[in-house]
């Protein structure tokens, strides 16, 4: 694998198991007794709906079911991509990234438009394979593009 899609899937899976881990803490501290403030910094990356949110042990996860779908599938996607590159072609992940963003899609549009509400399990469903696709697409088009000079 090159060097550049080894630090970008180290970068990408660090960043989103960070998050995950983050999240967890919080809410583990939480379920302890801390102050519910501590879910504010995670506004930046999730709206939070407590009603969309996974609980562990009756306390909330300051990111909501989708986005923790997605931390997850973006983090297990890059350590699966460094065991399983030289097997990925870019062309045949952009195509189910696509397939994987259907779902995800529909689910969310169906629900803003209020033709249905979605449960926590439709978003865990559809957030993390669109996630593992994004990054294996991701890390499959940059360990494809050739750099000047490099042969």
């Amino acid at each position: 694998m090159k060097r550049d899609t080894r630090i970008a899937a180290m970068a990408l899976g660090s960043a989103a198991a960070g998050v995950l881990s983050a999240a967890l803490l919080c809410t583990l501290a939480m379920a302890q007794g801390a102050s519910v403030r501590w879910r504010l910094p995670f506004r930046a990356l999730c709206h939070g709906i407590v009603a969309r949110c996974l609980t562990l042990r009756g306390a909330p996860m300051p990111i909501c079911a989708r986005c923790s779908a997605i931390y997850a599938g973006l983090a297990i996607g890059s350590l699966l991509f460094a065991a399983t590159w030289k097997w990925i072609d870019p062309r045949i992940m952009r195509v189910l990234l696509v397939l994987a963003a259907v779902p995800i899609g529909v689910d969310g549009i169906t629900q803003a438009i209020g033709l249905r509400e979605s449960t926590n399990f439709l978003r865990l469903a559809t957030g993390f394979p669109v996630a593992l696709m994004f990054a294996f697409w991701l890390l499959a088009t940059l360990q494809a593009t050739r750099v000047k000079g490099e042969e």
